[in-house]
């Protein structure tokens, strides 16, 4: 299991030939991607990564599952690939995701790189080790912990993103934000999407996620900060795919973020006045995406199963203030379901 934190590459990746011919070397090196993102091949025509064999994986969460990821298996297997030999991930979160699972587990483990295409990925998806899928109607119910070896991020990738996808990836920087840097929470709610400086927001958000994860890499302590908008996130986004009505992540997310939130004001670890200045700004960006039709009791039964729970007491991470996160905040079920219906019944 590797757990060392891979450097982050900034820049074209067309301008990294050399760099990325030396970390094949002599080994054998695959490509996977999904259908979304095997157009992006063409960023790269002249590049080694162009002649890969690769394989295209059905793109969205809904396919964030063990039959994708035994196609990975079977693609490697057909490719005789050792455990010397590197496989190169282009795609957004799922990919990195199932990628990376795929990779570590694979003859007990297979380099991989991170090639992310998404705004999502560039900020999260791809930092941080977390590797895994779907399962039994639960968000990243099996996975590992399993670095790439390096995260090559070019933001002009960002050009074949439909806005949406764009729009989703903003759920985790401002959640980087809320979590440590006010003065970045600042930026961000008086940019609109079109006015923002893409390799300030990346940097600038995968660097805050990079330093939590450096002082916590197997998520024991700080890191669990991290999880801040995603135990009801989670839920939400598990149940649209339930009911076969799927969402993006991050809009799942900032839904996440804004009732979590309210639980925070509600049982006293935040002000009224936060509360209402989160909600106020995540629902103003992320207007026409969060208005969920919510099944309370679903969402409670998901929320029950989420794997940082212990006994019958349910476990977050609440905002204190813009910049500060408290982990380890556990609510019995039933306090929870009373403050979820308060939340819906005024939403």
């Amino acid at each position: 299991m590797n757990l060392a934190l891979p450097e982050i590459v900034y820049g074209e990746i067309r301008n990294h030939e050399k760099l990325i011919k030396s970390i094949v070397g002599n080994r054998k090196a695959f490509l996977i991607t999904d259908k979304n993102t095997t157009q992006c091949r063409e960023l790269f025509k002249e590049s080694i990564l162009f002649q890969l064999p690769y394989i295209e994986l059905e793109a969205g969460d809904s396919f964030k599952t063990i039959n994708q990821v035994s196609s990975i298996w079977k693609f490697l297997n057909d490719y005789s690939a050792s455990r010397e030999d590197i496989i190169f991930l282009l795609g957004g979160g799922v990919v990195s995701d199932m990628g990376g699972f795929a990779a570590a587990t694979y003859k007990r483990g297979i380099d991989f790189i991170n090639i992310p295409t998404t705004l999502l990925a560039m900020v999260d998806a791809s930092i941080g080790g977390k590797t895994g899928f779907n399962f039994s109607h639960f968000k990243n119910n099996i996975g590992t912990f399993s670095h790439p070896k390096k995260i090559f991020t070019d933001v002009h990738f960002l050009k074949t993103l439909p806005k949406p996808e764009f729009l989703s990836g903003m759920a985790e920087v401002f959640k980087h934000a809320i979590i440590g840097d006010s003065k970045f929470w600042n930026y961000l709610k008086e940019h609109n999407l079109k006015d923002l400086n893409h390799d300030y927001l990346i940097t600038r958000s995968a660097e805050l996620k990079t330093k939590i994860v450096q002082s916590d890499p197997e998520e024991k302590n700080i890191r669990k900060s991290l999880n801040l908008g995603h135990t009801i996130g989670h839920a939400i986004e598990s149940y649209q795919i339930e009911v076969d009505f799927p969402t993006m992540h991050g809009f799942a997310i900032a839904k996440g973020i804004i009732i979590e939130s309210f639980i925070a004001y509600k049982i006293g670890v935040t002000s009224k006045t936060v509360f209402l200045e989160i909600k106020s700004v995540l629902s103003n960006y992320f207007k026409g995406h969060l208005n969920f039709k919510i099944d309370l009791l679903k969402i409670l039964t998901l929320v029950k199963g989420d794997k940082k729970n212990i006994k019958n007491k349910i476990n977050f991470s609440l905002p204190v203030s813009i910049g500060k996160v408290l982990i380890n905040q556990e609510i019995k079920e039933k306090e929870l379901e009373n403050l979820m219906k308060e939340f819906l019944e005024n939403d």
